[in-house]
């Protein structure tokens, strides 16, 4: 009868003990959830990661509809000077970003090109232009920036456009509209990397994202026709993880799916 009862008893130690764990069990999820929601709405850090000896990535972080979201761009070394395309949208990374490429290349930044209107790739331009860098966009960005009241070019340029600045070459495309009406993309040719921007969304995305002013209609014919772009070593999305070379094919899928809604 003793060995029943200190049985019984055991078990329900063993039974209080099991809820325990699954009550911890259950906090401790919960406190992930909202570690990982708390992480949506703190700006991340500025980052710069080489992708090449000459090539360099980098990551600003703004807010969109009350959350922090990444921001990819990129500079380049060239005999002229440093190139970069779309600068950071946060402004307070703007001169630091001046500043690091000073520090660590001993080169000035000389040419800053915009690839669509919005603020997180437009935003550098006045700063920019106001510190002696030629600024670059095509028309069609420059009306738009002007409607819209963000920052212009001081050079505005053909979509499709190749820069020679010495041995470094920068060859901009204009694939028709997509993610804004005049979205274009840079391709670097020696480096092969194709610079997509919001036109390409991560392999991460779940979703299309900001389509306030996307064209869903023709996005993803137009992403097609960045495959003339052989065996590309980078493919740079605007926001995001950058590291697939399935973007464009993401894209495509992602389009799709909107257009079956």
């Amino acid at each position: 009868m003793k060995r029943m009862i200190l049985t019984a008893e055991i078990g329900k130690r063993a039974g209080r003990a099991e809820v325990f764990w699954r009550v911890c069990l259950a906090g401790l999820m919960s406190l992930c959830v909202i570690a990982v929601r708390a992480q949506l709405a703190v700006k991340g850090p500025f980052e710069i990661t080489p992708l090449t000896d000459s090539v360099y990535l980098f990551t600003s972080y703004g807010a969109f509809n009350g959350k922090y979201y990444p921001a990819n761009g990129l500079f380049a070394l060239t005999p002229k000077g440093a190139v970069v395309i779309d600068g950071p949208w946060d402004p307070k990374d703007r001169q630091p970003l001046l500043d690091s490429i000073w520090k660590r290349h001993q080169q000035k930044v000389i040419l800053c090109l915009a690839t669509h209107f919005h603020e997180d790739r437009s935003g550098a331009l006045k700063e920019y232009g106001a510190l002696g860098i030629a600024t670059y966009a095509t028309k069609m960005t420059d009306s738009l920036c002007e409607l819209h009241n963000e920052p212009r070019a001081k050079h505005l340029m053909t979509p499709d456009t190749t820069f020679h600045l010495g041995s470094f070459t920068m060859q901009t495309f204009y694939p028709g509209p997509g993610h804004a009406p005049d979205n274009i993309v840079v391709w670097l040719p020696r480096e092969k990397i194709l610079y997509g921007g919001c036109f390409l969304k991560s392999v991460e995305d779940e979703n299309l994202g900001n389509l306030s002013d996307a064209n869903i209609a023709v996005w993803d014919q137009d992403a097609l026709k960045l495959k003339c772009f052989k065996h590309p070593r980078y493919m740079i999305v605007g926001h995001g993880d950058w590291h697939s070379l399935q973007a464009i094919d993401h894209t495509i899928e992602l389009v799709k799916k909107e257009k079956r809604k």
